[in-house]
């Protein structure tokens, strides 16, 4: 092989290198913006989680302090003369807005929970997603 042939095959060796590392460079760059994403995304789901948390928290300590206020009249109620009528009839009336409001915030945290289960359940599903990414860009 005369040495312009060699110079041509050493010309051919580097372009074929080139188109090989620019092929790496947009894998590369097409799995780092997935990886970009799935982080996006984890990102997004977690504080938009946190702050419903704390509403329904919010919420749920209300409630305790509305229950703690009717014990504290139930508790003033056995201490009066139980042939006050009146008394009673106002206490069972507030006794059923209470069961009514009980009610609504079981159901309330009931959903809440099953919401809470499927939100965790879809972000481990992202977190496994990046973590199998990860891996593959590894191997």
């Amino acid at each position: 092989m005369d040495e312009r042939e060699q110079l041509k095959l050493s010309n051919q060796h580097w372009q074929d290198d080139d188109s090989r590392w620019q092929q790496e460079i947009y894998d590369w760059q097409h799995e780092t913006q997935r990886l970009v994403a799935l982080l996006y995304m984890m990102e997004k789901a977690l504080p938009e989680h946190s702050l419903k948390l704390e509403q329904h928290k919010h919420r749920i300590d209300r409630h305790n302090q509305d229950l703690s206020h009717y014990y504290r009249g139930l508790v003033n109620l056995n201490t009066l003369d139980d042939s006050n009528v009146s008394d009673i009839s106002q206490q069972r009336k507030i006794h059923d807005r209470m069961e009514k409001s009980h009610s609504a915030m079981r159901k309330e945290h009931d959903k809440f929970s099953q919401e809470y289960q499927k939100k965790m359940s879809h972000f481990r599903d992202l977190a496994q997603r990046l973590i199998d990414e990860l891996e593959a860009v590894a191997d």
